[in-house]
Parts: structure tokens; sequence; C-alpha cells
């Protein structure tokens, strides 16, 4: 009975011992995955973020009443309607004034 009852108990600290360095093993394995996870996350809101954007812009290019603002942003062609504002510093055009005149 004496014998018996050492197997058992025997067995169990073995079985114990076993289920202790498996879940020593996995923990540092399940700590990585967890970190990867993370890291994933962040990068899919990151991706979420500028997705959004693109779409916002692919609707805003293809939105018929947008045509005529996207064209004068993207090329160099204006209204006629619309006058040509030239800015110019004025610092700047008295230095070439004193410049050119001997």
């Amino acid at each position: 009975m004496a014998l018996e009852s050492t197997v058992k108990i025997a067995v169990n600290v073995v079985i114990t011992a076993v289920a202790a360095s498996a879940l020593a093993q996995l923990l540092p394995y399940h700590w990585l995955q967890q970190a990867k996870l993370r890291e994933i996350s962040t990068e899919v809101k990151l991706m979420e973020g500028h997705v959004n954007s693109l779409q916002t812009q692919f609707s805003r290019n293809f939105d018929p009443q947008q045509t005529k603002s996207i064209m004068q942003e993207q090329g160099y062609r204006f209204d006629p309607s619309q006058r040509q504002v030239v800015l110019v510093n004025p610092d700047r055009r008295e230095d070439e004034q004193t410049q050119s005149s001997p």
C-alpha cells in the first residue's frame, strides 16, 4: 500500500514537472506572439487612416462638382474669369532697381 502511494506521488510529481517545463517554454512564445499582435494592430490602425484618406481623395477626384478645382490644382490653367495674382517681394524689387541704376 505504501509502495503504491509512493509510485502515485512520484508519477504525479513527474507529470507536474513536465507540465511546469512545458509552461515555462510556452510563456515566452506567448509573450512574443502578443508583442507581434500589438505591432500588427498598430500597423493596421495606421493603414486604416491611410486608406480612409485615399478613399476621401478618390471620392473627391471623381466628384463632378470638384472637377474644375481639381483641374486648376493639378494643372496651370485658370478660369478666364479669375485674375492671376503674382506676389513680389518688395525688398528684392528695390534691390534690383538700385543695382540696375548706375
